[in-house]
């Protein structure tokens, strides 16, 4: 098994931790800790892109971002929805209201939409 490859689902581990646990980020403690762990994750990434003889974009660095990403657009949307519906959204199950399938749906996509724009940006720009 390629140690990128490896590295890489060692980087979205946490990922998945966080979404299934999504209802404790609502606690700004426990957030804290998280965009912590996600931004060390990324500076691993970061020394293992810059020491890596590869001259293609690592996929380990790629899965790096994706916890970052995940903690703000669940931030940011799980704001704007509080304020319009006035309650806290249901994530990756199946919710009593139709309109939770939009949340789940946007943070989703938007994850890797971002990840991918922001590699395309990075590796564009250096």
């Amino acid at each position: 098994m390629n140690i990128d490859i490896l590295l890489s689902i060692l980087f979205t581990i946490p990922l998945f931790i966080v979404g299934f646990q999504i209802e404790k980020l609502k606690t700004k403690k426990i957030f804290i800790i998280w965009i912590s762990i996600a931004i060390l994750l990324i500076i691993i990434g970061i020394i293992i892109e810059n020491n890596s003889n590869n001259e293609m974009r690592s996929v380990s660095y790629f899965s790096s971002q994706l916890l970052f990403i995940f903690l703000i657009v669940q931030k940011i949307t799980r704001n704007i929805y509080f304020t319009i519906f006035k309650r806290e959204p249901e994530f990756g199950k199946f919710p009593k209201h139709k309109i939770d399938y939009i949340y789940t749906l946007t943070i989703s996509f938007s994850v890797i939409i971002l990840a991918f724009l922001l590699d395309s940006y990075i590796f564009k720009k250096f």
